[in-house]
């Protein structure tokens, strides 16, 4: 603390226990919004508090915590402008999705307005999309191996391929037969423990009906079946048969009618089925490479049965079977390929 200042220090000393949450009493300044909007060729004027006004005549209103006086008419403005001190994932995805949003990234000189990015270098290389394909080339390389054929046939693309393996980099090696994993197995626990999960969005729903029928109507709808609950699934011996979960967990490819379905929201939030609609695009692929019609792939599986939000003994034991079993079809997978003995 500076010479003079000694009495802002003494009244920390002796304050009261009053706490707000952080970041409320910043003002913010949209000085530094406008210069970033001259930048993109869009030249504005503040003309209230809390509005600018654009060159083309549309108004962007900033949502600010100041309260308006009562007699104040609300004059609702076209735009929603938004410049926080960060601009998260979350905040671009708003700004891409919905034309009447104006993001403004003050540091980073980055502009968003009628769903499309308008200033500011496009940084699509830290989409998630590489990530998950190479987890699926993982998932399909960790047992059998495959050649490039074989892993384009499956659904990727060829750049797709070349991106995944050259990201997986030691971790596979180019054999006289396809690719494999460097070391046997060595995919499968990298797969399962490192997979940043699907992404996505999930809700949770719940019916009158029995988990396993649960399950049935949403096979049948085309969802894929993940974690513990396949377990009453015929042709699954990868888990031993128990006590069913308190929640199924499925994944949609589209979007589904629940209520159509015999669900209805979960205001609980403990039990009956969580739905989710993956960011990830290869969940449906890798499950259709493994045979799967009505689950997913064993090692997604295994990574939900890691993620269960209340994970109790039971999925503990199911994930130690699943890793097992995987680890078992690598080791004899390896041994088939290259004629060795058992």
């Amino acid at each position: 603390m500076g010479p003079g200042l000694e009495w802002v220090a003494s009244a920390y000393a002796g304050r009261p226990q009053i706490t707000m949450p952080y970041g409320l009493g910043e003002t913010t300044d949209l000085t530094d919004a406008l210069a970033v909007l001259k930048l993109a060729g869009l030249a504005a004027v503040v003309e209230t508090h809390d509005t600018i006004r654009l060159a083309d005549g549309r108004r962007a209103r900033f949502p600010t915590l100041t309260q308006r006086p009562r007699d104040e008419d609300v004059d609702d403005a076209e735009l929603l402008l938004m410049a926080p001190r960060t601009v998260t994932a979350t905040q671009i995805a708003l700004a891409e999705q919905t034309a009447t949003v104006l993001l403004v990234d003050v540091d980073r000189r980055r502009v968003w307005i009628d769903g499309k990015q308008v200033l500011g270098v496009h940084e699509r290389w830290k989409d998630a999309a590489p990530i998950y394909f190479t987890f699926a080339v993982a998932r399909m390389l960790a047992i059998n191996g495959a050649d490039f054929d074989r892993l384009v046939r499956a659904g990727l693309t060829a750049g797709q391929v070349d991106d995944a393996i050259a990201r997986l980099g030691k971790r596979v090696h180019r054999t006289d037969i396809g690719w494999e994993s460097r070391q046997v197995g060595g995919l499968i626990d990298f797969a399962i423990a490192c997979y940043p999960g699907p992404g996505g969005v999930r809700t949770r729903w719940t019916s009158d009906l029995p988990l396993i029928k649960q399950a049935e109507r949403l096979m049948d709808a085309g969802c894929r079946i993940s974690g513990r609950g396949i377990s009453e699934l015929p042709g699954y011996p990868a888990i031993s048969k128990r006590a069913m979960p308190y929640r199924l967990v499925a994944f949609t490819e589209h979007k589904l009618d629940m209520p159509a379905l015999g669900f209805e929201p979960d205001t609980v939030g403990y039990s009956g089925t969580e739905l989710i609609r993956p960011a990830d695009p290869t969940i449906f692929l890798t499950a259709a490479a493994a045979g799967y019609t009505d689950r997913t792939d064993d090692i997604v599986t295994a990574n939900t049965l890691l993620r269960a939000d209340m994970r109790n003994d039971d999925d503990a034991v199911s994930l130690g079977e699943v890793r097992n079993r995987l680890q078992f079809l690598a080791d004899t997978g390896y041994d088939l390929r290259w004629n060795l003995p058992n």
